[in-house]
């Protein structure tokens, strides 16, 4: 237990990943990101049938879904809740700046996707992840770390958007 208060799983988990070129990186990131988008989606499902459910996109046009969803919702996102809100966390000299980073943009980005309980829950989980992504992919420059959470949150959600929409999947 006292590790997990003193962050150290999160270290280690931070310098195995620290260690992987750019292009390993970003596919390991990838891959870590879809596996738990697969683990949330089925534990909110399980938990409340319409848990995944944004009600407001109910009925709307596909292509303006598309938009929203894969091409705005990342880079705004990605703009205020990974790019700022670190900048301005990574400003307090802490032992645990990172990790306060990584708590405060999660929080906030679970905020903002308060669809309902468990959505939010969901999603400040996701939040933590790419924050966590955001800081490794930081160590080549800020604006690759924004630019791969980008892509890589609009993947996410054009998988989403595929699996919803075009296959029907819920």
């Amino acid at each position: 237990m006292g590790a997990f208060f003193n962050f150290k799983i999160l270290k280690r988990i931070y310098h195995f990943h620290n260690r992987l070129s750019k292009t390993g990186l970003f596919v390991t990131a990838f891959f870590v990101l879809y596996s738990l988008t697969m683990v949330l989606s089925i534990i909110g499902n399980c938990l409340q049938e319409d848990a995944l459910t944004v009600k407001f996109l109910e009925g709307k046009d596909p292509l303006w879904i598309f938009v929203l969803t894969v091409i705005l919702a990342p880079v705004v996102e990605t703009l205020i809740f990974q790019y700022g809100i670190i900048a301005l966390s990574l400003r307090i000299r802490s032992r645990y700046t990172k990790e306060i980073a990584i708590i405060l943009s999660a929080l906030v980005f679970g905020m903002e996707h308060g669809y309902n309980t468990i959505y939010m829950v969901l999603a400040t989980i996701m939040g933590a992840a790419l924050a966590f992504y955001y800081l490794l992919f930081k160590k080549y420059t800020t604006g690759f770390a924004v630019a791969a959470i980008m892509v890589l949150h609009a993947l996410l959600n054009f998988i989403s958007f595929l699996l919803n929409h075009l296959f029907d999947f819920e």
